[in-house]
């Protein structure tokens, strides 16, 4: 044994470069050098090390062992940037969006610190490597026929051993749809890289990933129980709460709008006078004034989850809806029920559209779009044959400046806010653009709507000044870009108001999440924390005249101040339309509802937030509030219980396709 472990110094070299590169990644995007679960990690450097004393020829393990710890290094510092960019882990399913993500990257932001280690240590690796080479070939020593056959039958139950084990683990993962959910508050856990290591993951996510889905007919079956509560004498108890103002917009049209990173701070500045912010976004405040505030409304997601939130009101783990479901039967979407809802009431749906100034292949937009309910996508290919510039999308194949909000909303206003008479509606979502990230000067929001330089106009009002900081000059042209989403809103109610439509509209501007391209929510909100709830919220709003009617006879505040999140939209929509809906398909409850919170349990981030903790399990608290107390902990494992059990029913409903297979029954 000891020769056999003199004659391999290089494949002991290569195992403690393997963890010091692991263990490097990791603490550049945990903030942590530490394995928490390292075993399934210890398993794959096994499976490289079985091969390498295999080959046992050290030409061949140096040149070997170099190409692996290269491509490990190549990983970490890949995935770390995926977290700086996207704030994300690596899942398998993103591997169906890889034309997407590349679609979106405009510089390659790569840490050079990590890069720089990382040339340093392989550099040594392969200097030390060569010259034990040198110096074992002269002073090698012979190990006899009977060791060798030892060593060889040694390692080849290694390889053997590792290669099930590295399988094995997330193949007996991947059946995961069936375990107790619950049982995720109580688990000792951390982030997936700080478990298990960013190589050990990557690995694992794409084993498992492969895994099929085992929902049974029988499983699938037995739903009908937990949906609509069949054997249960009281099926009421199965649908959505309901509010004092059930049925108050009934008859309205329905305008949505996805805002991109929309922040409050942009708008809400208390550095600057508020007069002098209401003068650079009017149509925003004036928006706002005639809103319903959500002031507690928080989103820790990507667009395609929040988006997806909003339109199917919840998301399945483990995958994308975009990519893995896409021909599902949603038949319990707003646009299915929207459009229900008209005919019932003897009305004409005159128009269901959504709209996006990008391309609408962009997550599989243009396909799900009409799976899930609405009658046409309008994106940018479109949009340019009525007149809408595509600056984002250049002839060469680069990409350029956002395209303007302003443009969209300008040439396409009859399209999306069409004229209706008194026994017709309309449903139209919208998608922004303007404010998505990365924020670099901009060419074209110095000429923006009617010609106006949205950088001037900060500088006439001394606002968000230039140069600074590079951190200010990327706040800048954050707020430069919403002042362009600012007129497009102007276009919108003034196109409502004259076409008379305005008074019965119902309009939800929400944020998909916050700034977190370039870490600007860190910096414009002075936060030094990793976690921090106050970093994910963002703004919610809700216009509609009979609604604040309403509540201005009733006495109340135009203020909802409990927490709130994007699976409450559509169960609130549902109420203020009057339409019912079953409370196990929807992850939130109407915000009317006072003494119901909602949670957020995070797909791509598996963390819970509320507005007073982040935490990945009870056990593991990442960020809890200066006034959390042991009633709010309480508070907290209701709340997560309920909505961790409504996910086990949705996960079965979505790998399942539920409603491929039974009919979607609608309350009585």
């Amino acid at each position: 044994m000891k020769k056999f472990i003199k004659n391999n110094v290089i494949v002991w070299l290569f195992i403690f470069m393997a963890i010091i590169i692991e263990l490097l990644a990791v603490w550049f995007v945990e903030g942590k050098p530490l394995l928490t679960k390292p075993w399934y990690f210890l398993f794959i450097i096994s499976f490289f090390t079985a091969i390498l004393l295999i080959i046992n020829n050290k030409i061949a393990q140096i040149v070997i062992s170099s190409i692996i710890l290269i491509g490990q290094a190549v990983l970490g510092v890949g995935m770390l940037y995926l977290y700086d960019s996207n704030g994300t882990y690596f899942e398998y399913s993103m591997l169906n969006q890889r034309n997407d993500a590349f679609g979106t990257i405009e510089s390659y932001d790569f840490n050079m610190k990590l890069i720089t280690i990382y040339i340093c240590i392989i550099s040594i690796y392969l200097i030390s490597s060569i010259l034990i080479y040198i110096f074992t070939r002269k002073n090698s020593i012979k190990q006899t026929h009977k060791s060798k056959v030892r060593s060889k039958i040694i390692t080849a139950s290694v390889l053997c051993l590792s290669i099930l084990l590295v399988v094995l683990f997330p193949v007996f993962d991947g059946f995961k749809k069936n375990k107790d959910y619950v049982e995720i508050l109580y688990r000792e856990t951390s982030s997936k890289y700080q478990q298990i290591g960013i190589t050990a993951n990557s690995i694992y996510e794409v084993i498992s990933g492969n895994v099929p889905n085992n929902i049974s007919k029988k499983q699938l079956k037995n739903l009908s129980k937990e949906i609509y509560g069949e054997e249960d004498e009281d099926q009421s108890k199965y649908l959505l709460a309901t509010s004092e103002y059930n049925g108050v917009s009934k008859g309205n049209n329905l305008v949505y709008i996805l805002v991109e990173s929309f922040e409050w701070y942009a708008f809400l500045n208390e550095k600057y006078d508020q007069k002098v912010l209401k003068s650079i976004y009017p149509n925003i405040y004036r928006f706002m004034e005639n809103s319903l505030l959500l002031d507690n409304f928080y989103v820790r997601e990507k667009t395609d989850t929040s988006e997806m939130l909003s339109m199917l009101g919840s998301n399945p783990t483990g995958k994308y809806i975009n990519y893995d479901f896409p021909e599902n039967n949603f038949a319990y979407s707003i646009p299915n029920l929207f459009k229900e809802s008209v005919e019932d009431s003897g009305n004409t749906l005159v128009s269901m559209k959504t709209f996006h100034h990008a391309q609408g292949g962009f997550y599989n937009r243009r396909n799900l779009h009409k799976q899930i309910g609405f009658d046409q996508m309008i994106d940018i290919n479109i949009m340019e044959e009525y007149g809408v510039k595509n600056t984002f999308n250049l002839p060469n194949g680069k990409k350029g400046d956002r395209t303007l909000d302003s443009q969209a909303f300008d040439k396409m206003r009859d399209l999306m806010f069409p004229n209706v008479n008194d026994n017709e509606q309309f449903f139209t979502y919208i998608l922004s653009f303007t404010t998505h990230g990365f924020y670099k000067e901009r060419e074209n929001l110095k000429n923006g709507y009617n010609g106006e330089n949205y950088y001037d106009t900060l500088d006439l009002y001394q606002v968000y000044p230039e140069g600074v900081s590079t951190m200010d000059d990327y706040l800048r042209t954050y707020c430069a870009a919403l002042m362009d989403f600012d007129r497009g809103v102007g276009i919108m109610l003034d196109t409502l108001e004259s076409k008379g439509l305005l008074d019965r509209t119902t309009i939800v501007m929400f944020s998909d999440h916050n700034t977190y391209y370039n870490n600007l929510a860190y910096f414009a909100k002075d936060i030094d924390e990793k976690f921090n709830s106050e970093l994910y919220r963002i703004p919610c709003m809700i216009y509609d005249q009979k609604l604040l009617n309403k509540i201005d006879n009733n006495g109340q505040e135009r203020v909802i101040s409990k927490f709130t999140t994007t699976s409450d939209l559509i169960p609130t929509i549902l109420d203020l339309f009057g339409i019912k809906g079953w409370k196990n398909l929807y992850l939130g409850t109407s915000i009317f509802i006072e003494d119901v919170e909602s949670i957020i349990y995070s797909r791509a981030y598996g963390i819970f937030v509320t507005d007073k903790l982040i935490c990945y399990s009870i056990k593991e608290l990442l960020y809890s509030s200066k006034n959390f107390t042991k009633e709010d902990k309480k508070d907290f494992i209701n709340r997560a219980t309920v909505h961790l059990k409504k996910l086990q029913i949705l996960d079965k409903i979505y790998y399942g396709d539920y409603f491929k297979h039974y009919e979607y029954k609608k309350p009585v």
